[in-house]
């Protein structure tokens, strides 16, 4: 390749006026950083170059190892500059030299929201840095303009270290010769596809896709999704072919709307996800070369501001990924789901048939006995300590689930238990109604945890009366228990002539 080992970081003097308090200004903050950033993870101790309107022709952007460009209303106003960098672009492209290893040359910056399509267009595939924040409530843009502090560790520091290490990525592949072609084929168990998401999941994502990246794992999409639904609709499905896994992040926020949707992107990745999940399914029922794919979608446990609208989103990436087993809903923290992606890419999670040794916990089946694993929320503990004294007295050996350990040896436990059990019961006490019907989902998808017997009876155990629609249940084919009071025997009668028979 016909480059050197420069770095150009242009601009317009506009957006680098002074800050407030006497600091310098955006751009001059930005160098500095992005500098001392480079001199700690580069070799080379790479030098950055300021391209502005003052200098650009003096300038050879042709040989620049990497373009840096700030993108905003002022900096296309010069049309000379944009116009090279445009040409540059394609031509670059056309030879193959935009792309080392699956990171581009070129890198687009943006202080605040700007969308330069239309003036650089054969930079529009690729992803944009965003140096801002968006209020989840209000919709409006933040610029940043003091450069410490908790919002701005979180998000613009973390995203120029993944600037400054891709930028590195770009010196060293150049430096040892490599082929500046596309990135190279990674396997399918190697790639994840990592859904775009609202304004107020924009950081978790960040943190998702670099622990992914560090693991060795390659993080789709690495283009910047269309505007348009239909090419972004047809982006989408193309990338989840090449993965083993999708994750999808959901906050507060829905997403804006493409052009010609009335659905947002993080609604349309979901509905092309799940159609991939089914296609696989259907796929992997006759193939001899099996391809899994599975579907993890955590929702923030922190929401508060919900619309209706987002409410009615949720309740349906519930309802539809209750119907597959592939498919997996989790309200934990962000550190649990790092866990969890792990556990799931690694072991196969939980479609890893494989039994494991876990201290305390046993495989081994006593007797004849028949299992009836009870389901009940951590608080609820002490509270169902008659109902399964009367089941062991009855015969009965009763399991429950773990609460101590890591998330994943808790995770298994459960679909250890959902194996092997004759019948469950959910104790329906101080825990919320959506946790119940969580619970009722999964005896559901028993089968893919490796269930291989029917499940003979199952019921939730009401204690005292719930405010609740008891049509669905019914439709969930669980008996309803209890609704009188505190335990009594008697209540179990139906749930027992059941299972015996």
């Amino acid at each position: 390749m016909d480059f050197n080992k420069e770095i150009l970081l242009c601009f317009s003097e506009e957006d680098n006026q002074p800050i407030e308090g006497g600091l310098k200004g955006w751009v001059s903050n930005f160098h500095k950083f992005l500098s001392t950033l480079l001199s700690q993870i580069s070799r080379e101790s790479p030098e950055v170059t300021l391209v502005s309107e003052s200098n650009y022709q003096q300038v050879e952007i042709e040989k620049a190892a990497v373009i840096i460009a700030v993108c905003s209303p002022a900096f296309i106003k010069n049309e000379a500059l944009i116009q090279r960098l445009d040409k540059h672009a394609e031509k670059v492209k056309n030879n193959d030299h935009l792309i080392i290893e699956g990171v581009s040359r070129l890198f687009k910056v943006h202080k605040g929201p700007f969308n330069e399509d239309k003036v650089l267009p054969h930079l529009d595939s690729l992803i944009s840095y965003d140096f801002y924040m968006v209020d989840p409530l209000s919709g409006e843009a933040q610029e940043f303009k003091r450069f410490f502090g908790s919002d701005a560790e979180r998000s613009y520091w973390m995203k120029l270290v993944d600037m400054a290490y891709d930028i590195n990525h770009v010196l060293e592949s150049n430096l040892s010769g490599k082929s500046g072609t596309a990135a190279e084929v990674v396997p399918m168990e190697k790639t994840v596809y990592l859904a775009s998401t609202g304004v107020d999941m924009v950081i978790q994502r960040d943190i998702i896709k670099r622990e992914l990246i560090r693991h060795g794992y390659k993080v789709l999409p690495q283009h910047t999704l269309s505007k348009e639904v239909g090419q972004l609709e047809q982006m989408v499905k193309e990338d989840l072919h090449k993965c083993r896994l999708s994750i999808h992040l959901i906050g507060e926020d829905y997403g804006y709307k493409p052009k010609g949707s009335d659905l947002s992107v993080v609604d349309i990745q979901n509905r092309i996800a799940s159609n991939h999940t089914y296609e696989m399914v259907e796929y992997n029922k006759t193939a001899k070369d099996k391809r899994p794919f599975s579907r993890l979608i955590w929702v923030s446990p922190d929401l508060k501001n919900v619309t209706e609208r987002q409410k009615i989103f949720i309740e349906d990436l519930k309802s539809d990924a209750a119907a597959l087993e592939e498919a997996e809903v989790l309200q934990i923290t962000l550190q649990e789901l790092k866990a969890i992606i792990r556990e799931e890419l690694v072991t196969g999670g939980r479609f890893n048939k494989n039994r494991r040794e876990i201290k305390g916990y046993t495989h081994e089946e006593e007797g004849n006995a028949k299992i009836i694993y009870l389901i009940q929320d951590k608080m609820d503990t002490s509270k169902t300590k008659p109902l399964k004294e009367f089941l062991e007295k009855s015969g009965f050996k009763v399991v429950s689930p773990s609460y101590e350990g890591d998330l994943v040896d808790i995770r298994y436990i459960h679909q250890e238990n959902l194996r092997r059990c004759d019948a469950s019961i959910i104790y329906f006490g101080s825990a919320k109604e959506a946790w119940i019907k969580t619970k009722l989902q999964d005896l559901l998808k028993a089968p893919g945890f490796g269930r291989e017997k029917k499940l003979q009876a199952k019921a939730v155990y009401f204690d005292g009366q719930k405010e609740v629609d008891l049509e669905h249940y019914k439709k969930n084919k669980a008996m309803v228990l209890g609704m009188n009071g505190g335990f009594k025997p008697e209540h179990l009668k139906p749930f027992l002539t059941k299972l015996e028979k």
